[in-house]
Formats: C-alpha cells, structure tokens, sequence
C-alpha cells in the first residue's frame, strides 16, 4: 500500500477497539504483513502518532487482532466426543483465519493471546477426557498446528500476496510439460491441480481437503498415539 496521511492530531471517538477493527478491515483487504501504521492511520484519518497514543507498537496491534478474532470464535458442544469437538473446533476457526491472511502464520510463531486460553483449557479437557495424559501436549500441538498450516496454505493463493500469490494456473502450466513424461504426475494434474484451479471448484476442494486432513490427524492420534498412554 502506497497512502499519505492527513495532517490531523485528532484523537475523538479513537479507542484501542476502533483502531483494532479498522486493523482487522485493512488485514482482510490487504492481508496483514501488506499495511503500515501509516496505512492505519490514513484509514482512521489521524496523523500517524496519534495511533502510538493507544500503542505501542505495530506488533502490539497484530497481537490485538490475534485476540480479537480468536475470542470471538465459538467452543463446541462441551458434550461433543472429542474427534467431533475438535472437528467442530477447526470448523468455526477456519472462516476466521481465511479471512484474515497472514494471521495464522502469526500464531505459529506463537503470537497467541490471554483469548487463546479458554480453547487451550477445553481442548486439553477434552484430551483428558479422550485418555491422553502423557502426549496431551504433544497431541494439542499437532491438531493446531495441522489447523494452522492448512489454513496458511489455502491463503498463498490470496490475492492479498501479491507477486507472491501462488499462482494455480502457473503451476499446471509448468508441470503439464513434465506430465508428458509420468503418467503419474498427468493423473495428478488432470485429477486434481487443474479442477483445483478453476475458481468454481476451489472453495469446496479446499474444504474437502481441510475437511480429510482433520480427520486424518484426528484418526491418527487415536490410532497410533492414545496407546502409547498406556506405556507412558
């Protein structure tokens, strides 16, 4: 983004929550790591210090952000059995973080807030409650992490990247020269990269994909982690 800003000190009707919500709206638009505080003040229309009076940093905004949407995300049913609840979970984080790029790759480099805690607590309930003890945490970090890194993968190809947007269309491009050569990578490419990279396809794909890779996280950890409890 390339904005000035206007010479104005004013600061009535500013808050830290009207500066967080005009954050959230440039991070949609722009993804998060694309606006300046300057950018931020130019949409509040106050001069850039006036944006340091309610904090300290750009970071301490993101962090804003982070708790923000984070809170504002749903637990499951309690009653859920644990697969379904965490299901449930990465169901209702999803919209969120796919609206916000940039985001999720924030919280892998553990920008988490005190709004994070009530999924921390009811997410180790239910691990307790499934019989993890030992590998709770363990399990914990794989569920989130699955959820994040998914996520982040979807938002590569966010227009908000820019030249770094990744590119779908490119990329069969590329590799249809090489699929001349492997059966293989033809099947790939015709079954999934190119139907994958028509816009009408790519919403439900996406969350087909999202959908499998929960679920097989979720089926593994019981599979191959929950016995080891017994050996812990």
């Amino acid at each position: 983004m390339d904005v000035t800003h206007p010479n104005t000190g004013r600061r009535a009707g500013l808050s830290q929550a009207k500066i967080t919500q005009a954050a959230k709206t440039l991070t949609r638009e722009h993804g998060l790591e694309n606006w300046s505080i300057r950018d931020l003040a130019q949409h509040l229309e106050v001069a850039p210090s006036v944006i340091y009076h309610y904090f300290a940093s750009r970071d301490a905004i993101v962090n804003a952000i982070i708790g923000q949407l984070v809170g504002a995300v749903p637990l499951p049913d309690e009653n859920l059995e644990w697969k379904a609840w965490f299901m449930a979970l990465a169901q209702n984080l999803r919209p969120v973080l796919l609206e916000h790029p940039g985001v999720t790759e924030r919280m892998m480099y553990g920008n988490l807030s005190a709004e994070m805690l009530p999924i921390l607590e009811e997410s180790f309930r239910k691990l307790h409650e499934a019989g993890f003890r030992h590998y709770a945490p363990q399990a914990y970090t794989m569920i989130l992490n699955t959820i994040l890194w998914i996520i982040t993968a979807r938002n590569l190809r966010s227009p908000t990247r820019g030249k770094q947007r990744h590119d779908l269309n490119q990329m069969v491009a590329q590799m249809q020269v090489l699929a001349a050569k492997s059966p293989t990578l033809a099947e790939m490419v015709q079954n999934y990269f190119v139907p994958l990279a028509d816009p009408q396809n790519e919403d439900q794909m996406s969350q087909e994909y999202f959908d499998l890779m929960m679920e097989s996280m979720l089926a593994g950890l019981e599979i191959t982690v929950l016995p080891r409890e017994t050996d812990a």
